[in-house]
């Protein structure tokens, strides 16, 4: 083979990558075609080297490519000579090593035609070539011994498409220039979007395939959904139809669908995408041409692969966010928006010398104590979050949760829903009857409400709590601000609606009025768990010169007043961003709740009755056919909140609690009492850490968990020497260490027969349990296993905790946080699981544990730590409470009951 074809190292050329949004046009690109690969070319190293003086500690570097050409003419073996036998359409033309010196891990293939490059770049991500493949015949000499012959990397080669010319476009007017996609918003259909919708060049379009034509052609004929899997010959198909000068900025998180019989079908999630056009005249072109039409995919370079049907298409105007126009201003004009930075730079002065005509905010209105008391039971397992609404616009929900209490306030009409007597979802798709206010039971007492407030904390009394907190603020003497007086003072004794709305980081509210015909003046809100800072407007201002603005920070735990021209002559809103700026400040976003206490009025104007009930939890009303449901079917709580996390924390509960070897010493003593030779069921065994201390006792165990990756983790357990002496296994019984006897089971359904165990154990499940009839249904469950004169261990959290202990619970239902660490969780990727970690390109602006979280639903993120974290639904139990649970059931006595290491414990015998 002559190295004539060897390209020579060249001057550096300016290449770049075809990102995978911008129009790709063959004549508008090279004459040849480019493809850059990136792996690990240079084989694996071994142990350290031993000269004759003994290992060397810095032994000199080797490397098998000593130079480029060396490797060029191996990557030529295969990539010109030997092409079809690795089913590449065509041969290279040149291969040039783009690092200077060793090792090598870029490479840049040459091709006749950009038309070729296209074709070798969808077929190598197909067929996942990796460095092993393309030198293996290079590396492993026919009829010699392989032994000793180096290994390189297996993993697939990074494969991009590049070019030498500029992207296609002017300016960013007419071409997005970033290397991941802009965030885009819908444009509404009121008047402040209307003109908008007439000039931009963005469009959103849905129905892209027709899911129950595209399930019954690719699953009934097993043929490969080319619109789903090769993205880059459905760019080109979307191109053919919607223009091929034609941005499209695809979904950067894509679910998978899973099929019936749960085999390795395609998912059929991608039914939209954006679209942006050279001009806003293009954009409404193709919107009027196309809306509503049924279009067929043909694959740009396959005939013999089967076109794709869509549905009706929908298309829609769309623009940029905020946050990504400042982001594409901070890259043309060189500089970085740096990590944390928010997306708007304005800073708030300190709040006092935020001058809005009645404006008020009193800072530490609530106590730490009271806040903490307060967020257990408006974001806990028992908070009554309302059904979802629909907004003003009628363009979509709301997407942050609210509670209603006393009276619901409509979004979709901006007003208040004053008859409570409606039982059923109404037509707007809101419940009237809301839960009550909170009431303040009994007479007032005769100590001052500090004592009076601690001492309900202390029973852990949150719903009382939250009625004095209401009482206290309509008997609050409020300062008038701007009076030059400080003795005038103003009360607001009506207050008879409180709406909880929770904020996530990056989550806020447009600018609006609080409709007047709603509320009368003075609208309260109280922040709990983050500060904010809120923006306040003047309206009509801005029409013509710049608005008029104030930004005020709300500290958490303080109280704010709007009353008078602040009511009602200025605009409020919270922008939606992650971090604020605050004396030059910059300030995270933490989960906020806020609590707005207002007066309701009739339609005469008047205050309309207060509704109060001392009852709790609260909840709200549901049609008849909900009630009815089977009150032992697994609420959403213990799905989303035991069972998804368990499920996503195994690997990491395993791995930090279960092979420390720490064992309830109760449960350890009641399993050793037990005759030899007993069968224990172990129910909700988890990773099975009691089951050595089962096996030492002589004894044999079934387990079972509702959680399947924690059953995992029993077979991967290493009960040997990595545990404490007490939970050692002795040398003849350490072979049930690799095979226990575990099921996957529900504790409502336990999957054994009737009286088969001699005993039972049920360690840590009961306070997974999120209703009483679920409690008493798990007992009932333990009694029907355990053959009469057996015994049972149940134990379960406790509401009193130890003074030393770093559990502190504030109310009976709770979530406690878990903190997940990445490197335990699974990566996954879009098409292998139900989770899909957002692309690479969203890593630059996002940390690891945020797109985690993001993967997770129901979790939240630790930008600082880098910590995922999941909330686990408890419920604790006080004194007394389990043996009230047992008494319910037949069949079984107490043998012994009492509390030890923050758990309370019940020892049954059956009868």
């Amino acid at each position: 083979m002559s190295t004539s074809t060897l390209r020579q190292q060249q001057p550096k050329s300016a290449f770049r990558s075809i990102l995978p949004h911008e129009p790709f046009d063959f004549h508008k690109y090279d004459d040849n075609g480019y493809i850059h690969l990136q792996g690990a070319f240079e084989p694996r190293k071994k142990s350290k080297s031993v000269d004759d003086n003994g290992p060397s500690d810095n032994p000199p570097p080797t490397f098998l490519w000593k130079t480029s050409v060396k490797l060029q003419q191996a990557l030529l073996t295969t990539l010109k000579d030997d092409y079809q036998r690795f089913q590449l359409p065509f041969p290279v033309k040149s291969i040039e090593v783009v690092d200077p010196s060793p090792p090598y891990t870029k490479v840049r293939l040459q091709y006749s035609t950009p038309e070729q490059a296209f074709r070798i770049h969808t077929v190598w991500r197909m067929l996942q070539l990796s460095p092993h493949d393309l030198l293996f015949s290079s590396l492993h000499t026919p009829n010699e011994g392989n032994n000793d012959a180096p290994s390189v990397s297996t993993h697939p080669c990074q494969v991009t498409m590049i070019t030498s010319k500029p992207l296609p476009c002017n300016d960013d007017s007419t071409c997005w220039s970033r290397s991941y996609p802009p965030k885009f918003r819908r444009l509404l259909h009121d008047h402040n979007d209307q003109e908008e919708r007439s000039w931009t060049r963005f469009v959103y379009v849905t129905g892209l395939v027709n899911v129950d034509l595209a399930k019954q052609q690719f699953t009934d004929k097993k043929e490969n959904n080319w619109f789903q899997e090769d993205h880059f010959s459905m760019l080109q198909a979307l191109r053919n139809v919607f223009g091929r000068d034609v941005e499209i900025f695809l979904p950067s998180k894509k679910k998978v669908v899973p099929s019936d019989d749960h085999s390795q079908s395609p998912s059929f999630d991608m039914q939209s995408c954006h679209l942006g056009f050279r001009s806003p005249q293009v954009a409404q072109r193709i919107v009027e041409t196309l809306q509503g039409q049924i279009v067929q995919w043909e694959h740009p370079t396959a005939s013999s692969f089967p076109s794709i049907t869509s549905s009706p298409l929908f298309l829609d105007y769309v623009t940029i966010t905020q946050k990504s126009r400042a982001k594409q201003r901070a890259r043309d004009s060189g500089t970085k928006l740096e990590k944390g930075e928010p997306s708007r730079p304005e800073c708030t002065s300190s709040t006092n010398d935020i001058t809005v005509p009645g404006l008020l905010v009193i800072e530490d209105y609530v106590t730490g104590e009271q806040e903490n008391i307060l967020m257990a039971i408006l974001t806990g397992p028992q908070a009554p979050w309302a059904p979802q609404q629909r907004n003003k616009s009628q363009t979509g929900s709301v997407k942050r949760k609210v509670q209603h209490y006393g009276y619901v306030f409509d979004y979709q009409t901006a007003d208040v829903l004053r008859d409570r007597t409606i039982t059923s979802l109404s037509s707007e798709g809101n419940p009237a009857n809301c839960p009550p206010l909170p009431a303040v039971t009994g007479a007032a007492p005769a100590i001052d409400e500090d004592t009076l407030m601690d001492s309900l904390i202390q029973q852990g009394k949150g719903w009382d709590v939250l009625a004095h907190l209401i009482e206290k603020t309509r008997h609050y003497p409020f300062p008038v601000p701007g009076e030059e007086s400080a003795t005038r003072t103003t009360f607001y004794p009506d207050i008879n609606q409180l709406t909880v709305n929770q904020y996530k980081p990056g989550e806020g509210i447009g600018s609006h009025v609080d409709t007047a015909s709603a509320f009368g003046d003075g609208l309260i809100s109280i922040s709990l768990n983050s500060g904010i800072v809120m923006e306040f407007r003047k309206v009509g201002t801005g029409d013509v010169g710049p608005p008029i603005k104030k930004l005020a920070y709300l500290p958490s735990r303080s109280l704010v007043v709007m009353s008078g021209p602040a009511r009602y002559e200025w605009e409020h809103q919270i922008v939606t961003r992650r971090t604020d700026t605050h004396n030059g400040v910059v300030l995270p976003r933490g989960l906020r709740v806020s609590l707005t206490l207002r007066t309701a009025l009739a339609l005469d104007g008047t205050p309309l009755p207060r509704v109060e009930s001392n009852l709790f939890p609260p909840s709200w009303e549901v049609p008849e056919a909900q009630a009815k449901k089977n009150a032992l079917m697994t609420p959403d709580t213990e799905r989303d909140h035991v069972h998804a996390v368990y499920d996503a924390i195994a690997t990491q509960w395993h791995h930090t609690r279960g092979k420390r070897g720490v064992l309830w010493p109760g449960a350890t003593q009641f399993l050793q009492a037990l005759p030899k030779g007993s069968v224990v069921a172990d129910v909700g065994c988890g990773d099975g850490k009691y089951f050595p201390a089962i096996w030492e006792a002589g004894s044999i165990v079934i387990g079972t968990d509702i959680s399947r990756p924690l059953l995992v983790t029993s077979y991967q357990a290493d009960f040997g020497d990595k545990v404490a002496d007490t939970r050692k296994v002795s040398p003849h019984r350490q072979d049930l260490q690799t095979r226990p006897a575990v099921a996957v089971g529900d504790c409502m359904s336990v999957p054994f027969r009737s009286k088969s165990f001699d005993a039972a154990i049920c360690i840590a499940v009961m306070h997974h349990l999120s209703t009483r009839e679920r409690r008493i249904r798990c007992i009932e469950e333990l009694v029907r296993i355990v053959k009469p004169g057996g015994r049972i261990n149940v134990q379960a959290w406790a509401m009193e905790q130890e003074q030393e202990s770093r559990r502190r619970f504030a109310a009976k239902d709770v979530f406690v946080p878990f903190n997940a660490q990445p490197k335990y969780l699974e990566k996954v990727s879009a098409g292998q699981s139900s989770h899909a970690i957002p692309s690479e390109s969203d890593a630059a602006s996002k940390s690891v544990a945020e797109l985690y979280s993001e993967a997770y639903e129901n979790s939240d993120y630790d930008e600082q730590k880098g910590l995922v974290i999941f909330r686990r639904y408890c419920h604790l139990y006080h004194a007394g409470e389990m043996e009230e649970i047992v008494r319910q059931v037949a069949g079984v006595r107490i043998i012994e009951s009492g509390y030890e290491s923050g758990n309370h414990f019940v020892i049954l015998e059956v009868i």
